[in-house]
């Protein structure tokens, strides 16, 4: 009831007076799961993919540990400049984004994490392990243990 100098409020769902009846639904991005997998001093992994939210796992078919390190190269680095910076096993801190990820797995393991990127079209990844098998012996980039993703 409605009395002179009271205040009454009523409260009614936000989502009700937009829609009236109907019933709201939020949805949500879809996410993705790729898997990269390791070979003795290879990636297999795929070259491109889509726009969206997309959750890395590793596994390791290997016979030695390895890892995938994945980052995002810097706006304006070429594919053709990602591969060189590759195929050298390694890329300079300016060409890379200053954030990245790293999954580690044992030999006939997967990594128990995943990564989880917002991937957007133009963007470039690489996939590097740097690990050795021993001291004193060559990177596993530099045995070929590299991959480049565009995001088309």
């Amino acid at each position: 009831m409605w009395s002179p100098g009271v205040i009454q409020i009523a409260i009614v769902p936000f989502a009700s007076l937009l829609i009236g009846s109907r019933s709201l639904r939020v949805s949500e991005p879809r996410l993705r799961h790729v898997t990269i997998e390791a070979r003795d001093y290879a990636f297999i992994a795929p070259a491109t993919l889509t726009p969206g939210l997309t959750a890395f796992r590793f596994v390791n078919h290997g016979t030695v540990p390895h890892e995938v390190q994945l980052f995002r190269f810097a706006p304006g680095v070429s594919a053709q400049t990602a591969r060189a910076y590759l195929a050298a096993g390694d890329a300079p801190d300016s060409a890379a984004d200053p954030s990245g990820s790293v999954l580690i797995a044992y030999a006939g393991v997967t990594a128990r994490e995943e990564i989880l990127v917002a991937l957007e079209r133009g963007e470039r990844y690489a996939l590097i392990c740097g690990f050795r098998d021993a001291p004193g012996k060559p990177k596993h980039a530099t045995l070929g243990m590299v991959g480049l993703l565009e995001v088309r």
